[in-house]
């Protein structure tokens, strides 16, 4: 069976509009994790830390992320 094409007015089942959707979620969270490490540095630093913050910020990020991501798949009653 062929791709539906781009103008099926049904788009949950078109894979192209899929592969989007994670794409865009793959680099959200791989800029996330990145910022909150950058922070997570910078705070060490400052504070004399030995990577505390470093571990803190992304592990929290993560967690606020599967939160948002288990939130917005739950089905809506």
């Amino acid at each position: 069976m062929p791709f539906p094409s781009s103008h099926n007015k049904n788009k949950e089942q078109n894979p192209v509009n899929n592969l989007a959707k994670f794409a865009g979620l793959g680099t959200q969270i791989i800029a996330g994790l990145l910022i909150s490490l950058f922070f997570g540095k910078k705070i060490d630093f400052y504070f004399s830390w030995h990577n505390r913050a470093a571990w803190i910020f992304p592990s929290i990020f993560i967690l606020f992320t599967l939160v948002m991501v288990v939130r917005d798949t739950q089905q809506k009653k």
